[in-house]
């Protein structure tokens, strides 16, 4: 960070209680923009994001977090758009994955594009974002407590709800490490899968206010837990096709980007279906003829979905 090229920067290291040597390394590091903020006590994550707010003297926040990497020039570019005329609020990037996994890792760019996705995904990787301080510091968004490693993810959904603008760059900005000892790698997956759940249902309220509260529970439940069968998976393949037909209606957001994530979700539905209850094409066509939104899902784009769903039940 301190050597990224970046020649207006401050770099403040808030440890959260750590019981290893990392506040005497940081300590050790002689440097004007350095500054070593110790907390007494651990207070997790979003806490101290939130808390970092008030540590910083400028306009922006980049984030990044211990054990990852920010490549040269990332702060750069970054604040070139965030100052640019028409710019975005919060701007993210592509990132490379080291450790345990290899690769690059891309994300939708534009604005329209990222809430379209925020009902699938946080979609923008939390160390590779650099965003404007004031809302966090006027109190338009903050950080949740409680929400694990959903924490980024509900940030973003409030700033979406919020009216703030998102970008991510094609580029890489940040090397990512992935490992065993991670955070997220060490929570327990029914637990992120809860706090994941809790904020796809907030972003199906602000999208679908015309769904029931029945409908918008299925929809969450289709698109986080990949059913297998049964009424739970008639109600879910009928929310996502409810779900289709209101897209082109949602503001702000890129509606073929959402009808295909849409897709894809039913798609791995009807193949975990296909290889573990034997659902049928029968049952689909069950569907169309019972429920106008399925019927009309599958007839539109000259009938591409329907292909695709065919070739998966021959």
């Amino acid at each position: 960070a301190l050597d990224n090229g970046c020649a207006d920067l401050e770099v403040v290291v808030v440890d959260d209680g750590s019981t290893d040597g990392t506040a005497a390394v940081v300590a050790s590091l002689r440097h004007p923009a350095l500054r070593l903020v110790r907390n007494a006590a651990n207070i997790g994550i979003a806490a101290t994001r939130q808390q970092c707010a008030g540590h910083l003297h400028g306009r922006y926040m980049a984030l990044l977090d211990a054990d990852d990497i920010a490549l040269p020039g990332r702060f750069t570019r970054q604040l070139e758009r965030l100052e640019s005329a028409g710019g975005p609020d919060i701007i993210g990037g592509a990132i490379e994955c080291f450790g345990d996994t290899t690769g690059t890792v891309s994300f939708n760019t534009t604005d329209a594009q990222i809430c379209a996705s925020l009902l699938f995904n946080a979609s923008l990787a939390n160390p590779a974002v650099t965003m404007k301080l004031a809302p966090l510091r006027e109190g338009l968004i903050r950080y949740t407590p409680g929400m694990g490693a959903a924490e980024d993810y509900a940030l973003w959904v409030d700033a979406m709800r919020a009216g703030l603008r998102f970008e991510n760059l094609a580029v890489p900005v940040t090397r990512y490490r992935r490992h065993r000892g991670s955070l997220t790698a060490m929570l327990p997956f029914a637990e992120i899968g809860a706090q994941n759940i809790a904020v796809r249902a907030r972003v199906a309220a602000a999208y679908f206010p015309a769904m029931s509260d029945a409908g918008r529970a299925a929809l969450v439940d289709a698109i986080s837990r990949n059913l297998t069968g049964g009424q739970r998976w008639i109600d879910s393949a009928c929310a996502l096709a409810h779900a289709a037909a209101l897209a082109p209606g949602v503001p702000r957001i890129d509606a073929p980007v959402m009808l295909r994530m849409l897709e894809d979700t039913l798609l791995v539905m009807i193949e975990r279906a296909l290889a573990q209850s034997g659902i049928s094409y029968a049952t689909l066509e069950m569907l169309s003829d019972t429920q106008p939104h399925f019927e009309r899902w599958r007839a539109a784009d000259n009938g591409a979905l329907d292909m695709r769903i065919m070739a998966l039940t021959k």
